[in-house]
């Protein structure tokens, strides 16, 4: 064996290993700073026009870009019964209580989460939606890794309360999550969402940003217990909210 030539070949293919490591990093470090100068660039603009971020803005941590929600059959040896009369069809699940139960004005939250761990399947699962005045109840909506998934029109719990703000009853059902298989993608920013409704001009010259928040939403009606969910940010200026895809950065206004 030729020694001096094998030993030529491994310091040149160091030498090339080296070189494309330091290229890799160069390229990253570049591509870093471009993105920094950009967002600094949006910054600044939104500073000429004296648009105002009134509101933390969240990273983003999405992992899944698109998770599939299926309502479950109850099993009725899971649930709660004890204060109430329960009873199951399929995946609904109604129920009233015994004796009301208080959600007073002071510590509303406090005691909405009192009820929901005392009361209801997987309660914790659950954040606040509103007040629905017309229904005179509370809705809620279901959590998934720590994100709230939002429905439209079919929100999975519903507190029915009387006028002495007490809960009397309420109907419930219960998604089980599941990711669905997808390339990588790249999410945006909560500052690029931000961009994304400048440059539609939905947002004007001083106005204030109050609200940024990260979620999954579905707005389609559900394939009988299916509904499909995708990311979005929803960003609150002057009272108008907005959800911008987290993906494909497509815009839509609630109303």
């Amino acid at each position: 064996m030729d020694w001096n030539r094998t030993k030529t070949i491994f310091i040149f293919t160091f030498l090339f290993l080296n070189i494309f490591l330091t290229w890799q990093l160069i390229e990253t470090n570049n591509a870093n700073q471009m993105s920094l100068i950009k967002e600094v660039t949006i910054q600044e603009k939104l500073t000429e026009n004296n648009v105002t971020i009134d509101a933390e803005l969240p990273e983003v941590e999405i992992l899944s870009p698109l998770i599939v929600g299926k309502y479950i059959s109850f099993d009725e040896g899971e649930i709660i019964t004890n204060g109430q009369m329960v009873q199951i069809e399929e995946n609904m699940l109604e129920a009233t209580l015994d004796e009301p139960f208080l959600l007073s004005e002071e510590h509303f939250f406090e005691d909405l989460m009192q009820f929901l761990s005392s009361y209801v399947y997987n309660g914790f699962d659950y954040r606040f939606g509103g007040y629905d005045s017309d229904l005179q109840s509370v809705f809620l909506y279901q959590a998934y890794d720590d994100y709230t998934a939002y429905t439209f029109g079919d929100e999975p719990l519903r507190l029915y309360v009387n006028d002495e703000r007490e809960v009397v009853s309420y109907e419930q059902r219960y998604f089980e999550f599941e990711e669905q298989p997808y390339n990588e993608p790249e999410m945006l920013s909560s500052l690029k969402a931000i961009e994304k409704l400048w440059s539609d001009q939905l947002i004007g010259m001083n106005e204030t940003i109050t609200d940024v928040q990260l979620g999954y939403y579905s707005f389609f009606s559900p394939a009988g217990d299916v509904q499909v969910f995708a990311p979005m940010w929803r960003v609150t200026v002057e009272g108008e909210v907005y959800l911008v895809h987290a993906i494909n950065s497509s815009v839509q206004h609630l109303t």
